[in-house]
């Protein structure tokens, strides 16, 4: 029977599904005008100026039946512009926003008009995006344009991927942290050289964005008030009185209680997004950062259990509301208005020891609850540590068609914390950010995600001698012609170059990424619950985080590449059943009359399949990969690496020939770290054991594993004890991350013909959530073609 909160919960959630996306143009119209007005300044004053112009005069709405409170555009499910980082996207898409194939945003004439007259003048040329694309390198521009890497996207949108400082937030408030601030300014003097006055510059920019924090919360209390004088109904109208006492208080002075908390950490959240537009601004270890809050409350009387289950629902829909906007080819490579805002639960506490206590088991009802695509739950799952009940409640949230949690094995968690340069003192609160990236809550810094390598292209340009199969041109470096490889040994010098030289070219534009982002991406707000920001005198941009990361390039298509090298071995240099002059002749013609050529391409064993002749090259060429990215320095530390393709597959796909794995032209690249769709045919643990050969703790950014099961698997006690085993094998076997599609093909296939029938139809894409048909169809296509698992083993 539906718990009684349910019905509020039901309310709002019909309510957000109402929304159509849409762009909001006056948070970037606010940003010029601070901008505008402090013309001379320093950037991270007129940044910080025009935050606080933002906070300020930005729309704020409270909706009937709300508990908590805010938004970051003007209604929920709008997307806004940072102007400063991409103003120039807009102009470029004016006509074409709310009609392009992926992440349509209507656009009404009224805000075309203001951007173009009073946005777009002042930011030509001055915008991150727009120096990036005058500063681009020519072997940068030339493999981005021949589809072999895809670089733009950090230049439209700003830091994210990141977990901010909850817990000093929730300690000291943003009038403490102001209070700090000043304290800290009282202390320099300008006239101690040019250290002390970046130091002067930042303490101001911290305090100026504080304030329009607070200002923020103010007016979202002045609103609630205003509405309870007009309100009729005297529950709604203590629900309102209650809305504007709760922010009057937070965030800028610590909570007193979990409802507090809770609003607390929304207005902030809020907050810093507006300030970037950029996906992944953490929640982290909810769980852990509210439980104090929650249990006194209880055992005071405060609250019941469905009262807070009830708040932590409504704060689930209001993280959903945000929406993030992209331009057009970058949504390609995170389709489904993808925000990525992740919260985890369980794994262990400082002492080593289990550390889920009930809102571990509340968050995962809260998913169940709402049924929506964010925030993106999951789970650090201790197999040593947490209990089946814990695993339990996760399974039964999957096999309710959530696609939520995804679930990580947490020593490998932990033990990529180690790599990235993290104490073990510390890395035991790690926590998962994004899509599948390992983050650290108020003291790690990087980009975890700054471009994609096709490693679909890496073979297509040792098989093309460096060209692309769609324009002809050279767009790699020249590694030999194929036919004259004479043995396996030659064949592999060529892809390590071509690994070599993909790399080289990502470092490249890092090092840009790098520049513009610590001159032009100043980000008070983020820095503000940053412990050793404070400390140093230094923004998160400049490096003032306690932990400071290189940035991480995500790897596509690894499936692409095993079977690729395992097919040329086999059947070239081992079984000697084609010659290369063959095989090459057969993919410059895509296959088309050289049936025979792709069956033999098809027929050598698949990865996903645990068999040790194709499942080797996982490891050695991921190895070699990973070798070369570490060796490549940033002012944060060596560069990372990740697989989290995200939607990327498809997009990056249409660049790539044919390949020797038997993959025709410009199909999607395979998702993830599994199998090319329908080429595992062995079952789950067959497949897991041959995920298990990639060096998992080696792509510190997070390695991440997408699984298709037919909902019959799940049935009954015995299907849920099932999914718990393979759940804890994933464990065993040392791998990071599986998530989990449960839902029959023909559900997707009416989906696509009846949309309006499915509209709140989610499906797990990558690393994140979306629904289903607000995916691009070739999207949609590639999530139909992925295996459906019907065995575990």
């Amino acid at each position: 029977m539906p718990k009684e909160y349910m019905n509020r919960i039901q309310a709002l959630r019909d309510n957000y599904m109402s929304h159509r996306v849409e762009m909001d143009i006056l948070d970037a119209y606010y940003v010029t005008e601070g901008f505008k007005a402090t013309e001379g300044q320093p950037w991270q004053i007129q940044k910080a100026t025009a935050m606080k112009n933002v906070y300020e005069k930005k729309p704020i709405f409270i909706q009937d039946n709300e508990l908590l409170v805010g938004g970051v555009a003007f209604k929920p499910r709008a997307g806004i512009l940072n102007p400063d980082s991409a103003c120039s996207v807009i102009e470029k898409e004016l006509d074409t926003i709310g009609t392009r194939k992926y992440d349509p945003f209507y656009l009404s004439e009224e805000n075309k008009k203001l951007f173009m007259e009073e946005v777009a003048p002042y930011w030509r040329g001055k915008c991150v995006l727009d120096r990036w694309n005058a500063m681009m390198p020519d072997d940068v521009r030339t493999m981005r344009d021949g589809g072999m890497l895809y670089v733009d996207k950090k230049f439209v949108r700003g830091y994210g991927e990141n977990t901010p400082g909850w817990r000093t937030l929730l300690k000291k408030g943003i009038g403490g942290i102001k209070k700090e601030a000043a304290q800290k300014l009282a202390q320099l003097d300008d006239a101690d050289g040019e250290d002390a006055l970046k130091k002067i510059i930042f303490y101001k920019s911290l305090i100026i964005t504080a304030e329009g924090i607070i200002a923020l919360a103010n007016r979202q209390a002045d609103l609630a008030e205003q509405l309870a004088e007009e309100e009729t109904d005297e529950n709604r109208k203590a629900e309102l009185l209650k809305i504007a006492e709760v922010n009057r208080h937070v965030p800028e002075n610590p909570p007193r209680n979990y409802y507090e908390a809770l609003q607390s950490m929304l207005t902030y959240e809020f907050c810093i997004f507006m300030e970037q537009n950029a996906s992944s601004y953490n929640l982290g270890r909810m769980d852990q950062y509210l439980i104090d809050f929650y249990n006194k409350d209880i055992q005071d009387g405060l609250m019941t259990k469905e009262e807070a289950q009830e708040l932590l629902d409504c704060f689930w829909i209001k993280i959903a509301e945000m929406g993030l906007f992209q331009d057009g080819e970058s949504a390609a490579f995170s389709a489904g208005y993808n925000m990525t805002v992740q919260v985890t639960a369980g794994g262990i506490d400082q002492n080593g020891r289990d550390a889920v206590n009930d809102l571990s088991y509340m968050t995962i009802q809260a998913t169940m609850d709402t049924a929506l695509k964010e925030p993106n739950m999951t789970v650090r799952y201790n197999m040593a540590k947490n209990p089946d009940a814990f695993l339990r409640k996760a399974a039964e949230c999957i096999r309710m068609g959530r696609t939520m949690p995804a679930v990580y094995h947490d020593d490998a968690g932990i033990k990529m914390l180690l790599n990235k340069g993290v104490p073990l003192s510390q890395a035991w609160d790690w926590t998962p950010c994004g899509c599948v990236e390992t983050n650290l809550e108020g003291r790690l810094k990087s980009y975890t995600d700054i471009g994609e390598v096709s490693m679909g292209g890496v073979i297509d340009m040792v098989m093309t001698n460096g060209r692309s199969r769609k324009t002809g041109e050279l767009v790699s470096i020249q590694t030999g012609d194929p036919r004259t490889f004479a043995t396996f040994e030659d064949f592999m010098t060529a892809v390590k170059k071509q690994i070599d030289y993909f790399v080289h070219t990502m470092a490249t534009m890092n090092a840009y990424l790098d520049y513009l982002s610590e001159h032009y991406r100043p980000v008070a707000a983020l820095s503000l619950t940053y412990p050793n920001c404070m400390a140093s005198g230094k923004d998160y941009a400049n490096g003032g985080a306690t932990f400071n990361v290189g940035n991480g390039i995500n790897i596509i298509g690894q499936a692409d590449i095993i079977n690729s090298v395992a097919a040329v071995k086999s059947l070239i240099f081992d079984d000697k059943k084609l010659t290369m002059a063959a095989l090459c002749d057969a993919l410059d013609h895509n296959f088309e009359g050289y049936d025979e050529v792709q069956d033999l391409c098809m027929s050598v064993p698949k990865y996903g399949n645990d068999e040790a002749y194709v499942d080797t090259f996982a490891s050695k060429i991921y190895t070699y990969l990973v070798d070369q990215i570490e060796k490549y320095d940033s002012p944060f530390g060596h560069l990372t690496a990740g697989m989290l393709p995200v939607s990327g597959n498809v997009p990056i796909g249409q660049s790539v020939g044919a390949l020797p794995s038997g993959r025709k032209a410009w199909l999607p690249l395979a998702d993830g770290i599994g199998a090319t769709g329908g080429t595992d045919v062995k079952g789950a643990t067959a497949l897991l054991k041959s995920v298990s050969n990639l060096p998992h703790s080696r792509f510190t950014q997070g390695t991440q594993m997408n699984l298709k099961l037919d909902p019959k698997m799940l049935k009954g006690d015995q299907g849920l004890n099932n999914m718990m085993v393979m759940l804890k094998t994933q464990c065993t076997l040392d791998i990071y991350h599986t998530q989990y599609n449960i839902i029959d093909r023909s559900v997707l296939e009416d989906a696509q013909v009846h949309p309006k029938d499915h509209r709140d139809l989610l499906v797990r894409v990558a690393g994140y959530t979306a629904f289903f048909v607000e995916l691009g169809k070739d999207i949609q296509d590639d999530i139909i073609q992925r295996t459906e698992i019907a065995q575990f083993s």
